[in-house]
């Protein structure tokens, strides 16, 4: 019997790092981040808006066994009009990659929709289709939930008890409200063990208070950037 991985294994939790860039002279749009682990699976997620409207949200999802993805969505005028996503996903037992991509009419139907498994295509159900613009849905209404607690994606290298940041290098004390596992605690502990660390966290000043932790993983670990799957 064949397997495909649902294409929504997670629900977001999006903090905000706000940024502004203009887009034109008149409003900027305004960039915000966040994550989520929830299971095997963790999502982070980098979300722009323009006069509360919606312009584009990029996201990188693995899920352990199950495979990984990134996605990038855009909005025009509002309306959600373009997605495009590619990774691996399991597919009869086996992860296989994937990619699949979809463009909408000004009235919210797919017009145009590729998705392939392993170099087949194969076609999309309107049941999937509507997952697809839900978890958009989904994404912003929690992303502007968690900015109202002044969380977003905090990401670097854990060095000595100190976390040098991604971007700016600078180094950051960070604290753990709720504390972590204590096998975990353990791992960051150790000496002369550097590692990669994402976290969900409020950042004040030279401090960082982490929420939850999403990423941990060896020090060859790289920053994180935002897919840009979409041309603009």
């Amino acid at each position: 019997m064949k397997r495909l991985l649902p294409f929504f294994l997670i629900s977001l939790l999006a903090g905000c790092e706000t940024t502004a860039v203009p887009e034109n002279s008149i409003t900027p749009v305004l960039t915000h981040t966040g994550g989520q682990t929830m299971g095997d699976a963790t999502s982070l997620y980098w979300y722009s808006s323009q006069q509360n409207r919606p312009v584009k949200l990029a996201e990188v999802v693995t899920a352990g066994d199950y495979g990984q993805y990134q996605s990038d969505y855009r909005w025009r005028d509002g309306k959600l009009r373009e997605i495009k996503r590619d990774g691996t996903r399991l597919y009869e037992k086996t992860l296989k990659p994937f990619t699949l991509h979809v463009r909408y009419d000004t009235q919210g139907s797919a017009v145009f929709q590729r998705y392939t498994v392993d170099g087949s295509v194969l076609p999309l159900s309107d049941s999937q289709l509507y997952q697809l613009t839900q978890q958009a849905e989904n994404a912003i209404s929690i992303v502007k939930k968690q900015r109202k607690d002044d969380l977003s994606l905090v990401q670097g290298h854990w060095q000595g008890n100190r976390l040098i940041r991604c971007g700016s290098e600078k180094s950051l004390e960070m604290t753990f409200n709720p504390a972590l596992p204590e096998f975990t605690a353990r791992q960051l502990s150790q000496q002369g063990q550097n590692r990669f660390i994402v976290v969900s966290g409020k950042v004040r000043r030279d401090k960082v208070e982490a929420s939850q932790l999403l990423m941990l993983a060896d020090d060859s670990g790289q920053c994180i950037a935002p897919p840009a799957l979409l041309e603009k």
